[in-house]
């Protein structure tokens, strides 16, 4: 089944929020359908919660599962514009999503079936801005520069927002969020609630009760961004066996990895990409352009002691999983770091 499909997909690109997961596909798929409502043949989504839990991720995975690449997404953020109409330069960031004639509605401007509308950093936008959103997602009519309109049809949209990200992470009693590491469905559903009611005060009853879904992106632990190091890591490997060789690592460099990506946990998993980038995948790249990896060759990255950098040490397979003595230049390789 497509739902079947497009879950996989996402799930093994989104760690840690199952919840946010499921509505998608169940939104993507329904709309996919052409089971909508005749009134609304759209779907539109809230994603409340921390950085750096996979709001935006999640958004672009599924323009890449559903399309193939990421042509059928189209991106607006809400940041405070210095314009005398903030909503003119907003709607301004949409116009390459429409590109034909509506075919029911001819005043109307249309989009690409199945096009994906992320707008970001919704706490930031303006209160026109707020607006006129609530407005397009109750008529399907999206205001756009020079008079004319355009039509929501079809159209997936996601909005996303740290609204709540301080109550997740600190556990903020003064509205009801104590989250617990087991919290039950009882516990969940209350959060849901708080952080629906914060958004509503926040966004006003208007936009917010246009919306088809709420989904909270809960904060990441320790074991999620140690999953997605490893997913990471894989990832990166099946890039390197494209060009002819393969990288290890040793646990001593996965827990050097982790304790920097695990300092800050209220970033989510941002401080862990920036050192898997730094330590691992800046200075691959450096032995990979200088031609310091032999074909058929592996790199073990390795931590010595206290350093603040890893090692690399280029070796030639006997035999595929078995490593030899590395040859004189296959001493470590140690790459600068900045």
């Amino acid at each position: 089944m497509i739902s079947d499909l497009l879950k996989a997909a996402l799930e093994n690109e989104i760690v840690g929020q199952p919840g946010a997961v499921q509505a998608v596909v169940r939104g993507a798929v329904h709309v996919m359908s052409g089971l909508t409502p005749q009134e609304r043949k759209w779907a539109a989504l809230l994603f409340m919660g921390p950085s750096g839990t996979g709001k935006t991720q999640l958004v672009q995975t599924l323009a890449r599962t559903v399309h193939g690449d990421g042509r059928g997404l189209y991106v607006a953020d809400c940041t405070h514009y210095v314009h005398a109409d903030p909503w003119t330069a907003f709607a301004a960031q949409l116009l390459p999503m429409f590109s034909s004639l509506s075919f029911h509605h001819p005043s109307l401007l249309e989009a690409p079936p199945l096009s994906i509308l992320l707008i970001e950093y919704l706490d930031r936008a303006r209160e026109e801005i707020a607006t006129a959103l609530a407005a397009s997602l109750e008529t399907g009519r999206l205001a756009l520069p020079g008079g004319r309109m355009g039509s929501l049809r079809n159209c997936l949209i996601f909005l996303t927002t740290n609204v709540c990200a301080r109550e997740l992470l600190e556990e903020v009693p003064r509205i009801g969020f104590q989250v617990q590491p087991a919290a039950g469905a009882e516990e969940e559903g209350r959060v849901h609630r708080a952080c629906v009611a914060l958004a509503e005060e926040r966004f006003g009853e208007d936009l917010v009760g246009g919306l088809d879904g709420f989904l909270v992106f809960h904060k990441l632990d320790t074991a999620h961004l140690a999953e997605i190091l490893d997913r990471r890591f894989a990832r990166l490997n099946r890039a390197l066996v494209r060009r002819g060789f393969r990288a290890e690592m040793t646990e001593a460099a996965r827990a050097f990895l982790l304790a920097r990506g695990c300092g800050g946990l209220k970033t989510g998993a941002r401080e862990l990409v920036r050192a898997h980038r730094r330590f691992v995948e800046f200075p691959l790249a450096d032995l990979l352009v200088s031609g310091r990896i032999v074909p058929g060759g592996l790199v073990l990255l390795d931590r010595h002691l206290r350093e603040e950098h890893l090692h690399f040490t280029v070796t030639r397979e006997a035999r595929a999983g078995a490593l030899v003595a590395p040859r004189a230049e296959g001493a470590p390789v140690e790459v600068p770091v900045v």
